[in-house]
């Protein structure tokens, strides 16, 4: 069976409807401003500045064997730039997907889930690099077969480096397929490797870290998980946040919630994906996660932008990057 065609009806099993929430007035893009990136914005870090910026990871997902670049946009000058990468190593091909960003003794690193050129395959690769000005110099490449299918990445405190793994053999798509529970959450500690930090999960996606709490989305399965960490790295018995599902990526709003993007349905996602005028809708959920309760502050059917991968507050604005169109939405925040 055809590659595209396989892929399509794969994702076309997955055809699930997010629970309806209530919500007042979300957003649906009439008021946001297309901001023009590579294409496949699919997610965003603040690096705060002065001036604030975003670091952007950009990757055709359509034509994967392609190679990405990290962008950088300034708001207050509304500049795009593609940053320029020094001291990668010989042959090496950057296909970026998710990213951390942390400063320590005032010197920002870039952590960037980098994939091989096929997506189904084992042998991705997790990039440290470090941020002078428009420039990423590269430090570290970070491989294992635990990296089976990466997709997201935070860094503790510590240093400790956690990375989300949609499915537990990169190779096959029989996990999606058949729904089963064998995506997985990895840790690697410096001096000790890699290793399994929680398991059993479903499409494993966005990763967020506070402390030693550690919330994991999850596509599809109970939705959003929250861990606490161990000092072995490893986490502890996850508990379930909320019920919504379809989740994607995750972040944090300045007053302490959580953001998660979802896909009312795989069935548009895939039609998408592989037919890029066909419409893939898409919310944003603001969620408390000590009440646990949530509401949509963005949804749109696909008028003003597609599958919408990650949500970041930034300054007053709310930017909305997504899976495979060349730009990222700038919104009002916060919302009505």
């Amino acid at each position: 069976m055809p590659e595209r065609l396989t892929r399509l009806l794969v994702l076309g099993l997955l055809l699930t409807l997010s629970p309806a929430m209530a919500a007042a007035a979300p957003m649906d893009g009439s008021d946001c401003q297309h901001i023009s990136t590579g294409p496949g914005p699919d997610d965003m870090v603040v690096q705060p500045g002065p001036p604030m910026r975003l670091l952007i990871s950009s990757h055709d997902r359509r034509h994967f064997s392609r190679t990405g670049d990290i962008y950088a946009y300034t708001p207050s000058s509304n500049q795009m730039i593609v940053m320029t990468r020094v001291g990668e190593p010989d042959g090496f091909r950057l296909r970026p997907h998710g990213m951390d960003l942390v400063n320590r003794n005032g010197r920002w690193w870039l952590y960037v889930i980098s994939h091989d050129r096929e997506l189904h395959s084992d042998k991705h690769a997790l990039m440290i690099y470090e941020v002078q000005g428009d420039t990423l110099r590269f430090q570290q490449q970070l491989t294992s077969p635990l990296l089976s299918s990466p997709n997201d990445v935070a860094v503790a405190d510590n240093g400790d480096i956690y990375v989300t793994n949609e499915r537990k053999d990169g190779t096959t798509i029989i996990e999606w397929v058949l729904l089963q529970r064998k995506a997985n959450v990895v840790v690697y500690r410096a001096g000790t490797g890699w290793k399994i930090a929680a398991d059993e999960l479903a499409i494993a996606n966005g990763i967020l870290m506070q402390d030693r709490t550690v919330w994991v989305s999850q596509t599809v399965g109970e939705g959003m998980m929250r861990y606490t960490r161990r000092p072995d790295g490893t986490l502890g018995q996850g508990t379930q946040v909320t019920s919504l599902s379809l989740l994607d990526g995750l972040s944090f709003t300045p007053g302490g919630h959580l953001l998660a993007t979802a896909y009312p349905t795989m069935f548009g996602l895939a039609m998408h994906w592989q037919h890029q005028p066909s419409h893939a809708r898409t919310i944003v959920y603001e969620v408390d996660p000590q009440s646990q309760s949530s509401r949509i502050i963005f949804q749109d059917n696909g008028r003003y932008a597609n599958a919408v991968s990650s949500a970041l507050v930034a300054g007053d604005r709310l930017y909305l990057g997504q899976l495979f169109d060349p730009f990222i939405l700038s919104c009002p925040w916060p919302p009505n």
